[in-house]
């Protein structure tokens, strides 16, 4: 028996859709308010669940995006419930992640068609998945690996310092980039003179590939953040080989899906989140991305103002969060580098 959780204030839509489900023979489960739902998903895993874009506490959104912070919960389907149409609303549905978007009136066919339609598609997808052994993924990764040392070895090289632009916002691509050394991020100037970090890059990492791929200039700045080689692929010999290995091409798509997908989280964890969670997450994203010897201590070297970006809160806020997190003894600041020192406690502050 499937179950399901519902999400709304109005008691009417409470008793209709339940009663519509129960003669399915579907388990039903109602949360009163957005605190309620994410507590009760967490614990019972529904296979499916049905959401009204405004409720009580936490809205829809957040819900959603709590729900899908759960490895158990990231793949279930998530279903609006609204009123009436609006296309923002709508837009931020999908981009969050949500699988449908019901608009009421509906009937009890339309309900079931959707409900139905959802737990199929993910029935299907989970097996897929199953599907895929140990053995085919090794062999996949030997044989993509072999493609990426084929496509960067005897390169042009290039060295470059801190703080050297690599290229600027609305340059036309000519190369691929791949980073033998170093830190490399991408940045995006406001009009007020702001600087937005949307990319950070490591070695080992490519770069530059979404304006290549999608034929256009590039969106966004790239600078030295810390002494890099670079290898440089250029741009025609790239398109060949991606033309003669599917495999490759492959790969750089889910790497632009996977960078879309942890831009769009980073978005909504600025608009909903708390300034304490804003700050802890930043902080251990970018121990995870650039602490390579976890047996060694790893100190984060950026500028506060860098910081405040990719944490998306303004300077001022960020440096008083520091400094109570340094209070509290989940980080040591030493010369101005940061060192998580209670890395547990400060992820259970990101992931409230």
């Amino acid at each position: 028996m499937h179950k399901i959780l519902i999400v709304t204030n109005q008691k009417d839509t409470d008793e209709t859709i339940t009663t519509i489900l129960l003669l399915e023979n579907y388990k039903v489960t109602i949360a009163k308010n957005g605190k309620d739902a994410i507590e009760i998903a967490t614990t019972l895993h529904p296979d499916l669940i049905l959401c009204e874009v405004k409720t009580k506490v936490i809205d829809g959104f957040g819900i959603l995006h709590m729900i899908r912070k759960e490895v158990k919960l990231q793949t279930t389907p998530f279903v609006f419930l609204a009123d009436k149409f609006n296309a923002k609303e709508f837009r931020m549905a999908m981009t969050m992640g949500s699988d449908d978007y019901l608009l009421r009136p509906f009937n009890s066919k339309e309900l079931i068609m959707v409900v139905e339609n959802r737990l199929q598609k993910h029935m299907i997808y989970k097996k897929e998945a199953s599907m895929l052994s140990e053995h085919s993924l090794v062999a996949i990764h030997d044989h993509m690996t072999e493609e990426i040392n084929n496509l960067i070895k005897n390169r042009k090289t290039i060295r470059l310092v801190a703080k050297e632009v690599v290229y600027e916002e609305g340059n036309t691509p000519k190369f691929l980039y791949y980073i033998l050394s170093g830190k490399i991020k991408t940045t995006k100037t406001h009009e007020d003179g702001k600087s937005l970090v949307l990319g950070l890059y490591n070695a080992g990492d490519f770069f530059g590939y979404v304006a290549m791929l999608q034929e256009t200039r590039y969106m966004a700045t790239a600078v030295v953040m810390e002494d890099a080689e670079l290898a440089l692929i250029p741009r025609q010999e790239a398109e060949d080989i991606f033309n003669r290995t599917p495999l490759l091409i492959n790969k750089f798509v889910r790497m632009l899906a996977k960078n879309l997908t942890e831009k769009e989280n980073r978005m909504v964890g600025i608009a909903y989140d708390s300034l304490r969670e804003k700050v802890a997450r930043a902080l251990l994203n970018l121990d995870n991305k650039y602490h390579q010897d976890k047996s060694k201590p790893f100190e984060i070297t950026i500028s506060r103002d860098e910081l405040a970006s990719i944490a998306g809160t303004a300077t001022e806020s960020l440096i008083r969060t520091l400094s109570d997190f340094k209070t509290e003894k989940l980080i040591a600041i030493k010369k101005g580098n940061i060192l998580i020192t209670n890395t547990e406690k400060l992820s259970a502050i990101a992931s409230k």
